[in-house]
């Protein structure tokens, strides 16, 4: 009987590890430090629209891939769930779908030449351009 809260502490461990080498990136331009678990979540959900400066947020994703997993993982979203969530907000007026691109390249490409732009990477893969922010 040992075993099984041990085998779910283990199995926690490594979710919460999950994504700890992933980061969030913005536009080399904006002026925002760090994000807050909630903001990281109102950012990449479609909640909150504009940054500080009233500048319009502009979410990029990944197709799929490690990534875009981890990112869901800490959204606590399914694939189905982040994009049923995104197609209401179009549906109602209140949102655009996230930019999709196909690597962490075009990804930090396109982050790199949109203001407000935010997007989700491999922290390795941080690159003129755009800046990690860190989570508070």
């Amino acid at each position: 009987m040992r075993t099984v809260p041990a085998l779910l502490a283990a199995l926690f461990a490594c979710v919460a590890a999950a994504g700890a080498d992933d980061a969030v990136i913005v536009n080399g331009r904006a002026t925002t430090t760090a994000l807050s678990e909630d903001e990281l979540r109102a950012f990449f959900l479609g909640k909150r629209t504009t940054w500080e400066d009233g500048t319009k947020v502009v979410v990029v994703v990944l197709r799929g891939g490690g990534s875009h997993e981890s990112l869901l993982q800490r959204l606590g979203k399914s694939p189905q769930q982040f994009i049923t969530g995104w197609k209401k907000l179009v549906f109602t007026g209140k949102g655009s779908m996230p930019e999709q691109v196909n690597s962490e390249d075009e990804l930090v490409a396109l982050v790199a030449r949109t203001p407000g732009a935010i997007g989700w990477i491999d922290a390795g893969k941080v690159a003129d351009g755009v800046k990690a922010l860190p989570l508070r």
